[in-house]
């Protein structure tokens, strides 16, 4: 299938095809370090027993359509502030009709950008972080789609992404380790470790933690 750059919502069949496929691969050592990575950042997964709070969880209100604000809150929750959700499915339904009413609305690109991630739609989270990324040209914004491109193998696009977050924010503790990880997957050992280094001082040391258990960093 030719590479188009914004797909429509995808299918309930074509996920299941997609999803049959086996997933793309990289360095073992940098898959393990990263799978520690997320799910270390994870808080508590995702939930849909919590009543929807009754205020915008991005603090956008009043700036984008109630409605599509509305249905973009009642995909966030499912995060419950954490970085995986179990219900992505549910999640992009959500946020499809968030971007039906509101075409521009980045954070929702952002966010099912990330639920696609989690349903293994490497190519669909893409283009939805590369919508976010257009519209707001953030250091998170950046970080996450240099994670989904290091997901699909673009080493070089994962480090070219990441390198931007952390030069306009670079107190992102996510981009460094992400980063790093990217490093060790190249085997770039002195260099992962400096940027795990740096993730540590920024404030999360799952990625320094990890790799001096498996003894790649001291």
């Amino acid at each position: 299938m030719p590479f188009t750059l914004f797909r429509t919502p995808i299918t309930a069949e074509a996920y299941a095809a997609r999803t049959a496929t086996p997933a793309r691969t990289f360095g073992l050592r940098a898959l393990l370090l990263l799978t520690l990575l997320l799910v270390a950042s994870a808080l508590s997964g995702c939930a849909t027993q919590e009543p929807l709070k009754p205020y915008n969880p991005m603090g956008v209100s009043g700036k984008v359509n109630p409605e599509a604000e509305k249905y973009f809150a009642m995909a966030h929750v499912l995060w419950k502030g954490g970085e995986t959700c179990t219900e992505p499915e549910k999640a992009v339904a959500y946020l499809n009709k968030a971007i039906e009413i509101q075409p521009d609305y980045w954070q929702a690109f952002a966010r099912r950008g990330l639920a696609y991630s989690e349903m293994g739609l490497w190519d669909e989270a893409f283009d939805d972080l590369t919508r976010a990324v257009r519209q707001h040209p953030s250091a998170e914004n950046y970080a996450w789609r240099g994670l989904v491109a290091f997901r699909m193998g673009n080493q070089l696009g994962a480090r070219k992404d990441l390198t931007r977050s952390l030069e306009l924010d670079s107190s992102q503790h996510r981009a460094w380790n992400y980063r790093a990880a990217v490093e060790l997957a190249e085997d770039e050992i002195a260099a992962a470790c400096a940027d795990f280094a740096k993730g540590c001082s920024n404030g999360d040391c799952t990625g320094m933690e990890s790799a001096r258990r498996q003894g790649v960093c001291k």
